[in-house]
């Protein structure tokens, strides 16, 4: 009996002294691995670290009901209840990107990295997860989200930079990478053609940025960011269906089936070497709620970037998309708002774009650092309607960017820029576009808590029809900036900045002669003079804790032979200069971390006075008010999120347009306050160790009606699911 018992102490404690190791690898959202992630073992004294693989192990832990608390620098602290046993499989860990407001790094606003709080301009930040969450089927359908940006159907516009231009002349520039990227004929922004899927961060620069950027910056900077090479392969499929509800007004069906839009896209990315790649392929169609604005489109991207040596690195980056859509102008009348006007049904267009950018990086000292970037872009329109209108542009850009730190205290940055477009159109004449600039910008942080910039820009532009000696306006202009940051304490930075802004007209706005339907033509104004503008910010950022942060700006902007397309006596719309044109506002944006890593809420307000200085009325299309709400609630694996924003009514249109004599749009001049809202609720989950997404939007969930520009209604309630997957 004695002898029976010491084996059975013998075999319980062997029994219950078995052990076991937690194994298991660190992973973020793109399912790239975590160096560094602290895995610890709560209650104990049992940890690891994840190696550059992202892989960990915990040894000789004996059996039982554990947690883990995973963590690591830049990342939201994750904590995960495990079982051990024998049976207890490899896991897998997908921390998200936690991110202090303050120390958000910037490259946009001084063509050098910088943290958020040090810079003298307001800018505000967009994280991929922002744009995963929503099913943006296009970049500039995010922009409407975003505080202080509005969007005229496909024309952007900060802080009253723009009101509409007929999709001609942006007055915010668009970059990838820093490299410009607007089209060498219409000088538009193609939001089709940026790869979401594989943006790092957006910046957008609030206010002239001409002292570096030169034309098209009058507005501001919005810089596309792409990501870094990743470490491991890994594909990403992501596809998305969704559908249109009904009008509910009967006069406004006119097609009795659910109007559909769909896409998938395949992006794969690897690393060989000192190379790394990604490649993507994307369809996304729109059958569209209105008759006559389908659109079908393809979207091939290629990115390489090959490690040189310890100092340099090069990246090449090419986007081709072809797109045929429909060209639905204006509605026929406000009782039938989803169908054009007669004689403008049945008109398409097709297009084939392509841009590509070279960036070659190195760092020649510890105190010199350069970027050379040449691009291409290439373009080529076809309009079929009553008449064939046809545009084709090549736009050749080529910069050089140092920067150099003379000290501790100051850094220089300097750079040079040429560009040449060519145009051959039969709706503006043929045309050449020939530009050259240089420019300097000093940082001084030789006084405490205190940073101050100057800088400066001179270009010389000149637009000349082919065959012909006469060059059209901006042949010279300078542009200077200088700005201050204050850092009062470590929650509370001021900053004010002072500076000028510069744009030429683009050969659109100078030689388009044709008609665009509707009834409407457009006349040529070879007299079209460059705008300038005079700017002035204050403001004030505020950071309590990481869980509050409070950014508040006050601007004033003066124009000088602002650029607007105008009625003619003859009815013909022709770009013409106001000469002047003043905006003020105020705008203030207030991120709170109600429970920190779980929920979340955004404010944004801007009230903006746009006025016509001249003719003593408001600047069209550009509302007083707007206000936006962004809540997001995220108990994994559940995400739920729910946004809202408003704008005013809008005061002035194109009156001339929608009313007598000509009222060529009827009831055009029909506008409403804005009041949209969006929910979405989110899934995420594994398979076989991979992450994926499934995400539930409705946008415009109470099917408000309203339009953004004269006779166009914005999309009515839809719906879509998005399916994504990391393999």
């Amino acid at each position: 009996m004695k002898r029976f018992l010491i084996l059975f102490l013998l075999i319980n404690t062997v029994i219950t002294s078995q052990t076991n190791s937690i194994k298991g690898r660190i992973i973020n959202e793109n399912a790239q691995p975590i160096f560094g992630a602290n895995i610890v073992v709560v209650g104990t004294n049992y940890g690891d670290a994840s190696d550059e693989n992202g892989f960990f192990e915990i040894k000789n832990i004996p059996f039982g009901n554990y947690e883990l608390k995973v963590s690591c620098i830049g990342y939201e602290t994750r904590r995960i209840k495990v079982n051990l046993d024998n049976n207890l499989k490899l896991l897998t860990v997908v921390l998200k990107t936690s991110v202090i407001e303050t120390e958000q790094i910037v490259v946009s606003a001084g063509k050098f990295e910088q943290k958020k709080e040090d810079l003298t301009v307001s800018t505000t930040i967009i994280q991929p997860e922002f744009i995963n969450r929503k099913n943006y089927k296009t970049f500039d359908e995010l922009l409407r989200d975003i505080p202080g940006v509005q969007m005229n159907l496909e024309q952007v516009s900060i802080r009253g930079s723009s009101g509409y231009s007929k999709g001609v002349g942006a007055r915010v520039l668009a970059a990838i990478n820093g490299i410009p990227f607007y089209s060498g004929d219409n000088g538009d922004v193609v939001w089709e053609m940026i790869p979401l899927s594989d943006i790092e961060r957006v910046e957008i620069i609030k206010g002239p940025a001409s002292s570096l950027y030169g034309t098209s910056a009058i507005g501001g900077v919005i810089n596309i960011i792409t990501r870094l090479p990743v470490k491991s392969p890994v594909t990403n499929i992501n596809s998305y269906f969704g559908a249109y509800d009904k009008p509910k007004y009967q006069t406004w069906r006119w097609n009795k089936n659910y109007r559909t839009f769909y896409g998938m896209e395949i992006t794969h990315s690897n690393s060989v070497s000192n190379l790394g790649y990604t490649i993507s392929l994307k369809k996304f169609d729109d059958l569209s709620y209105k008759r006559d604005s389908f659109s079908k489109k393809y979207l091939a991207y290629l990115k390489l970037n090959f490690k040189t040596s310890e100092r340099s690195d090069l990246t090449i980056f090419t986007n081709y998309l072809n797109m045929n859509r429909g060209n639905f102008l204006y509605w026929k009348d406000s009782r039938h708002a989803l169908i054009p006007k007669d004689e403008d049904t049945n008109k398409t267009v097709k297009s084939n774009r392509i841009f590509t950018g070279l960036i070659y990086h190195n760092k020649f000292s510890d105190k010199l650092v350069g970027d050379f970037k040449i691009s291409h872009y290439y373009t080529r329109f076809d309009g079929y309607g009553v008449e064939v209108t046809s545009s084709d542009a090549n736009l050749f850009r080529g910069e050089a960017l140092f920067n150099y730190n003379f000290s501790k205290k100051v850094l220089f940055t300097s750079g040079i820029e040429t560009s040449y477009s060519n145009v051959k159109s039969n709706i503006f004449s043929n045309t050449k576009f020939r530009g050259f600039a240089f420019y300097g910008q000093a940082e001084y942080r030789g006084l405490k808590n205190l940073i101050a910039t100057f800088g400066i820009r001179y270009d010389y532009i000149d637009l000349m029809p082919v065959g012909s000696r006469d060059t059209i306006s901006g042949k010279n202009a300078l542009t200077p900036r200088a700005g201050l940051n204050y850092k009062l304490n470590d929650n509370l930075v001021f900053r004010a900045s002072i500076g000028t802004g510069f744009r030429a007209p683009t050969p659109a706005e100078v030689f388009t002669t044709a008609g665009v339907g509707g009834g409407i033509d457009i006349k040529e104004n070879p007299n079209l003079k460059s705008e300038t503008s005079f700017s002035i910010e204050t403001g004030l950022l505020y950071q309590y804790s990481s869980n509050i942060s409070l950014d508040i700006a006050f601007y004033k902007t003066e124009y000088n032979n602002f650029i607007e397309p105008n009625l003619t006596k003859e009815g013909k719309i022709m770009f013409v200069n106001l000469s002047k044109a003043r905006i003020l506002g105020v705008e203030i944006i207030n991120d709170i971390n109600v429970i920190p890593s779980f929920l979340k809420l955004t404010l944004g307000y801007n009230y903006m006075w746009a006025r016509d200085i001249e003719k003593k009325k408001a600047m069209k299309y550009r509302p007083r008010n707007t206000f936006n709400v962004q809540l997001r609630f995220t108990p994994l694996p559940f995400e739920f999120g729910v946004d809202f924003r408003y704008a005013s009514k809008v005061e002035e249109i194109d009156f001339d347009v929608t009313q007598p004599p000509l009222a060529l749009v009827r009831d055009g001049d029909k506008r409403v306050p804005v009041y949209v809202t969006d929910i979405l609720v989110g899934y995420n989950f594994l398979l076989k160790n991979m992450p994926g997404k499934v995400y539930l939007n409705a946008k415009n969930i109470f099917n408000y009606y309203y339009v953004e520009f004269i006779g166009n209604l914005a999309p009515l309630r839809n719906i879509s699911l998005n399916l994504q997957f990391y393999l």
